[in-house]
């Protein structure tokens, strides 16, 4: 059997050559023949299996992205069971994760120092991430914009120039359709924002629509996103971006790896154009500008998903390990805590930003920072599942709010200018006392 195809998610033509493998019955579908072979799309082919029913037509497609194990299948049949190579090794994204040493306030670096042990990937160079010798490379948060950066419009009419690829609507992007303007309207944007407005407002936007962080999507256009606000890094992504470019702001997503915790894994996040640089944002994480601590594999305009290079970053991944390093230029390095100082109630992070406790006794060992028996760390902003079960408590004298669950004795501050703070081990008495008496002071550079 042989066909030729129009995929609209990859924009190209394909032709899908199969042979008969022998009866292979579905639920509901007691006709069904399994058929392998391939599917070529451009120079690229990929093997294939499908289950077809002379009665009813095509039942299920599998085949496989860069290591990603692609299934299609009618919405009749239930849903399918676990490879048993996934079974034994995990599934795709559980294999490319990394182990990062910990580090107290991760998410707050300003810089940091990874070095490449294996085959390093060819990766961009830019203000964030730049090539040192020996294997290493320097990754930097973006600075915050400039006055006039931060006074940038958006993009009104029809757009020009290199500007006009990253305005465009595409198959992923389509936010032309009519259904990007309930989820516009919910955001309650006031006319004349900036464009370093509009990227802060919609990376909160799009971190607050998507309540089901699901991983279980695979790549959903932001159409999709937008109509069922579920999904993972990408989906958040795609949604940005489609918002950003109906408000007037040119974006474009970004693949790589993210470090968070204790994890380095592949993620993809959002970059929007301020005058002459790209500033790196994260809908996944609500972050403008995004961490510091992630690797930029490569960028793309979203027009297809063979642009989108997941395949590339999976095998990319594959054949390095990340090894964050201290080179005595940077104290802010990501290895036990380095930069942090402690100094009676009082402990300062590599940024600058200080936090302190009247009579609390702060401890630093092998990258955890403890404050009594309670253990302290910087994390983005908590989601909706993350805070279900968690009572909002007030400190009583100055009602300063945070969130507190009893089953884990867990609370979450909100230190504003987009830093979170959770402390782990918290009685609910001290936690009244926590969220009135902790004092945080942001960076003054």
């Amino acid at each position: 059997m042989k066909a030729t195809t129009f995929s609209f998610p990859v924009q190209q033509w394909g032709t899908l050559s199969l042979e008969p493998a022998g009866p292979a019955p579905l639920p509901g579908f007691p006709d069904a023949v399994r058929f392998t072979g391939q599917e070529s799309q451009g120079a690229a082919t990929a093997p294939v299996e499908a289950w077809i029913s002379p009665t009813a037509g095509e039942l299920r497609q599998r085949t496989e992205l860069g290591g990603l194990t692609i299934l299609i299948q009618r919405s009749e049949l239930p849903s399918p069971a676990p490879l048993a190579k996934d079974k034994d090794q995990g599934g795709f994204f559980e294999r490319t994760l990394q182990t990062l040493p910990p580090h107290p306030f991760q998410p707050w670096l300003r810089e940091l120092t990874l070095r490449a042990e294996g085959a390093s990937p060819d990766l961009p160079q830019d203000a964030q991430q730049t090539r040192l010798a020996g294997g290493r490379w320097r990754l930097r948060r973006a600075a915050n914009p400039s006055a006039a950066e931060a006074a940038q419009p958006p993009v009104v009419g029809a757009p020009t120039g290199d500007e006009a690829r990253y305005l465009a609507p595409s198959p992923l992007v389509p936010f032309r359709d009519p259904a990007f303007d309930g989820l516009i309207r919910r955001m309650a944007l006031p006319p004349g924002l900036s464009r370093w407005e509009l990227a802060k407002r919609v990376t909160s936007g799009v971190f607050e629509w998507i309540i089901d962080k699901d991983f279980t999507v695979g790549f959903a256009s932001a159409l999709e996103v937008c109509r069922t606000p579920r999904g993972d890094c990408t989906e958040h992504g795609v949604l940005a971006v489609a918002l950003l470019r109906r408000l007037g702001v040119p974006a474009r997503g970004v693949t790589g790896w993210v470090g968070l915790g204790e994890t380095l894994g592949l993620h993809f996040w959002v970059e929007v154009k301020l005058q002459d640089r790209w500033v790196p944002v994260d809908p996944t994480f609500d972050q403008v500008p995004a961490s510091a601590l992630r690797i930029k594999l490569g960028d793309t305009d979203l027009s297809d998903l063979g642009s989108v290079g997941w395949e590339g970053a999976a095998f990319a991944l594959s054949g390095v390990r990340w090894i964050p390093e201290g080179d005595g230029a940077t104290p802010s390095r990501a290895d036990g805590g380095a930069g942090v100082r402690i100094a009676g109630d009082q402990v300062t992070a590599p940024d600058g930003s200080r936090l302190r406790l009247p009579g609390g006794r702060w401890r630093l060992e092998k990258g955890v920072l403890s404050l009594g028996t309670w253990t302290v760390e910087a994390m983005p902003r908590p989601g909706e599942a993350q805070l279900r079960g968690a009572r909002r408590l007030a400190g009583p004298r100055t009602f300063r709010e945070g969130w507190w669950d009893a089953a884990t004795r867990r609370l979450w501050m909100d230190l504003g200018e987009g830093r979170w703070l959770r402390l782990d081990g918290v009685p609910e008495g001290s936690a009244y006392g926590v969220l009135d008496q902790l004092t945080a002071s942001a960076s003054t550079s």
